[in-house]
């Protein structure tokens, strides 16, 4: 299995979209600037879809799902068993990504692209599995080649279904054992950060269990720092099945041209890697929120963003991407409003 479409070219914003956009905010009534943020949203979106009326609707969330193998280290808060538990509560419609998609009315999908128990077909599920679960970072590479291709593959995927939807925004979630560990072990590997910086609360362990994550983290980068060069070879040693699924897909938004709205600590970790390989892929992802996971932080001044939101969420799934939809919405509103 290839991944050959992950180098073809990002789309490119219509700067003289973004310009008369701006010059339609300036002819609002109110003071110069006085929208701020929702000004800079809605010239955005009006130069990604080349069109003085963009719209966040039609809106997608995929949830990919997968455990890791380091997990078995004790240091998770979530046991494999309950990853597929909860896969179960999102399929039914109780978890808190599945609430708030019904409120906010967008569609909703759940991809299992590597749970260590494989649930086998269940209504609503879409299996893109590339394998059980990853392995112990610390000992070998989380995934294979035909793996890592497997996961971005099923990243594209679910950009493609958007596309034949007619999405124009896409979110990307992510549910799993293990998954804070990998993105730390990521972020330490990609920015050079110290362990403890990104070893966070994850799925809510104590300071103890934090301090043996930021040990396991330290033992992954050891066991593979001369191989850091190469951002995919990063991702293959260290990440997730649901982290390399999330980085396909953004890449995959900014080829066929959908807006994206990043969750929080994983699914940045997921965009770093994504703009690492593709710079000109930046303009297509807004930040939805600034997790409380500590290792988000560093993602933000590297690549000079600024989050929408500050909620101190930390659940995943896209929960904070979610709540910053309605921001979006509301921008391309105000691209209706015509002065008096």
């Amino acid at each position: 299995m290839h991944s050959s479409w992950l180098h073809q070219p990002i789309k490119t914003p219509c700067a003289s979209t973004a310009k008369a956009a701006h010059d339609q905010f300036s002819n609002l009534s109110g003071p110069p600037g006085a929208l701020g943020v929702l000004a800079e949203i809605a010239e955005r979106m009006a130069a990604m879809q080349k069109r003085l009326d963009p719209s966040a609707d039609p809106c997608q969330l995929t949830l990919f799902a997968a455990d890791h193998g380091i997990s078995a280290a004790g240091i998770s808060g979530m046991l494999p068993q309950q990853s597929s538990a909860f896969v179960r509560n999102c399929l039914n419609g109780t978890s808190a990504s599945a609430v708030m998609c019904q409120s906010l009315g967008i569609r909703y999908e759940v991809v299992d692209v590597g749970l260590i128990h494989d649930l086998g077909p269940l209504p609503g599920l879409i299996r893109n599995r590339a394998g059980h679960g990853t392995a112990d970072f610390r000992q070998t590479s989380a995934m294979s080649e035909h793996q890592l291709a497997t996961a971005l593959n099923a990243g594209r995927s679910a950009v493609e279904r958007a596309v034949e939807a007619g999405v124009r925004i896409f979110i990307g979630g992510e549910l799993g054992s293990g998954k804070t560990t990998s993105a730390g072990a990521l972020a330490c590997a990609l920015l050079g950060m110290p362990p403890e910086t990104v070893a966070g609360p994850g799925s809510g362990i104590n300071a103890e269990l934090m301090t043996l994550k930021a040990t396991a983290i330290q033992d992954a980068v050891n066991h593979h720092q001369r191989f850091f060069s190469m951002p995919l070879d990063v991702l293959r040693r260290l990440g997730g099945f649901e982290i390399a699924a999330l980085c396909g897909a953004y890449v995959a938004c900014g080829q066929l041209g959908i807006v994206a709205i990043v969750d929080g600590f994983c699914a940045s970790v997921a965009a770093l890697l994504a703009i690492t390989i593709h710079p000109p892929l930046k303009p297509w992802l807004f930040f939805g929120h600034r997790s409380a996971e500590p290792g988000q932080y560093a993602i933000f001044r590297s690549l000079e963003v600024q989050p929408l939101l500050n909620l101190d969420m930390r659940l995943g799934e896209g929960t904070g991407a979610l709540a910053a939809l309605p921001l979006l919405r509301t921008a391309c509103a105000l691209m209706q409003t015509r002065p008096a």
